[in-house]
C-alpha cells in the first residue's frame, strides 16, 4: 500500500514558484556604451563641483603635543610658543596631565591666515592613534544611566570603570566642603565617559591693522578673548533623547563636575559664570553635567583612530593676514599610547569640511566609465559582431567556427 506523501507542498502561485514576470535587459553594445557614457556624464560634473568646493575650504592645523610634536602636523603660517621658559604644552608623562595650570602646561598656538576665512569657522581638536573604536571601549557605557534613569549596582556594561577612590571637588572651586578621600560611584560610568578630552582653547584674534577684537582681559602679554561660540555643536537627536542629568544628586556618586579631571570642563549648573583662563565655557552655561555638548560629542565614538571633534565655532569673517591665537591649556596626556594632539581651524563648504577624496572618487569613477564607453564604441565600430550569432554558441561539445 502506497501512503500519500506528507511533505510540504508549496502553493502554486507565481511568487512561491518563482515565476514572477521579470524584465532582463539584453546587454547589446548600444546598451553598454550608453550606460557607461551616462554614468560618466553624471559622475564627472558632480566630482568637479565637489572637488572645487573642497579647494574653497580654508584649513590650518598644528600639532602641539605627542609624537614628533616639533615636526608634526602643521601648516604654513602656524606657530607654537610657550608662555614662559618653564611652561610647555607637551606632557611627557601621564602624571603631567590634568593640571589646568597655564604656567606649567600652557602655550600659544598661532595661525597667520594666508587666505580670507568666511564664517562659520570651525575649531576642532584632533587626536591621532586613539582607538575609540575598540570593542571594549565602545561597549563601556550604560545608556540608561546617561539618560538619567536610576540603575542598580554593579553596572556590568561599564567594564570595571564604575568606582574610584578620590577626593570630591566642587566644580570651579578646590575641594568640596568636608571632602575626604573615599570610594565613590562614577556617574556616568564607563571608559568613554571617564577618558573625556579635557584640553582647553581660549580664542584670541588680532586684525591685520594690529587691533584686537573686543579684548576682555590680559594674561601676561597675551590678550584673551571669549568670542568662540560653543553652542549647537552636538547632534540634536543626541541632546534630546540620549543624555539627561539625574533629578537628585547622590552623595555617594562622583559626577563629572566633581571629578578633579573635569571640574573646569564640565559645569555643575545652568547659568554658571565662566572664569577667564580657567573654565572651558566662555559664557554663562545653558546646560551642565551629562547634557554638556562637549561631553555629548565625546560620547559619539569615532570609527577611526585618527579623528577630529568640534570644540567651538567662530562666527566672524576673518580677512587674510589676521593672526588667530589660542591660549592652550594642555591637560590630556597622549604619550602613553604614542598619540598626537592637534588644533585645527577650518571653514565649511555646503557638504562639510575639507574632504578631497569624495570629489576625486566621483571624478575617477566618471573618467573610467567614459573611457570604457569610448573603448567599447571603438571596438564595436572596428569589429562589430552580429547579435545572436549561433556560430558563437558552444553546444554539445562543438567549438564555435
Amino acid at each position: 500500500m502506497v501512503h500519500p506523501c506528507a511533505c510540504l507542498v508549496m502553493e502554486n502561485t507565481p511568487f512561491k514558484q518563482q515565476k514572477l514576470k521579470a524584465w532582463q535587459p539584453i546587454l547589446t553594445p548600444a546598451w553598454v556604451i550608453a550606460t557607461y557614457f551616462l554614468v560618466g556624464l553624471i559622475f564627472l560634473p558632480i566630482g568637479v563641483v565637489l572637488y572645487q568646493q573642497n579647494l574653497d575650504v580654508v584649513e590650518m592645523a598644528i600639532q602641539y603635543d605627542g609624537v614628533d610634536a616639533s615636526t608634526g602636523l602643521s601648516t604654513l603660517g602656524a606657530s607654537l610658543q610657550n608662555l614662559s621658559p618653564t611652561s610647555s604644552c607637551s606632557l611627557p608623562n601621564d602624571s603631567d596631565g590634568n593640571s589646568f595650570n597655564l604656567n606649567e602646561h600652557g602655550c600659544v598656538v598661532s595661525f597667520k591666515l594666508q587666505n580670507d576665512m568666511k564664517a562659520p569657522i570651525m575649531v576642532y581638536y584632533q587626536l591621532d592613534n586613539f582607538y575609540q573604536n575598540h570593542r571594549r571601549y565602545v561597549q563601556s557605557r550604560n545608556d540608561a544611566q546617561l539618560r538619567g534613569q536610576p540603575v542598580s549596582l554593579p553596572i556590568s556594561t561599564c567594564d570595571g570603570a564604575t568606582q574610584t577612590t578620590d577626593f570630591k571637588y566642587n566644580s570651579t572651586e578646590d575641594l568640596a566642603p568636608n571632602a575626604v578621600r573615599q570610594k565613590y560611584n562614577l556617574n556616568p560610568c564607563g571608559l568613554i565617559a571617564n577618558s573625556l578630552f579635557n584640553g582647553m582653547y581660549i580664542y584670541i584674534v588680532s586684525l591685520p591693522s594690529g587691533e584686537y577684537l573686543n579684548q576682555t582681559q590680559m594674561y601676561g602679554n597675551v590678550t584673551v578673548l571669549n568670542l568662540m561660540d560653543q553652542s549647537d555643536l552636538a547632534w540634536k537627536s543626541d541632546l534630546d533623547t540620549k543624555f539627561n542629568n539625574y533629578d537628585t544628586v547622590d552623595a555617594n556618586d562622583l559626577y563629572l563636575w566633581q571629578n578633579q579631571k573635569y571640574r573646569w570642563v564640565i559645569p555643575s549648573k545652568v547659568g554658571q559664570e565662566p572664569i577667564i583662563n580657567k573654565t572651558a565655557w566662555t559664557k554663562p552655561t545653558t546646560s551642565y553635567g551629562a547634557e554638556t555638548e562637549r561631553f555629548v560629542l565625546w560620547m559619539r565614538t569615532a570609527g577611526l583612530p585618527n579623528f577630529r571633534k568640534k570644540y567651538g565655532r567662530i562666527n566672524t569673517d576673518l580677512p587674510k593676514g589676521t593672526v588667530v591665537r589660542f591660549l592652550v591649556s594642555s591637560n590630556f596626556p597622549v604619550q602613553s599610547f604614542d598619540g598626537r594632539k592637534s588644533l585645527v581651524i577650518s571653514t565649511l563648504s555646503w557638504y562639510g569640511g575639507q574632504n578631497a577624496f569624495l570629489g576625486l572618487a566621483y571624478i575617477v569613477v566618471g573618467g573610467i566609465c567614459m573611457l570604457l564607453s569610448l573603448f567599447f564604441f571603438i571596438k564595436h565600430k572596428l569589429s562589430p559582431r552580429k547579435l545572436g550569432d549561433t556560430n558563437y554558441l558552444v553546444w554539445r561539445g562543438n567549438k564555435p567556427n
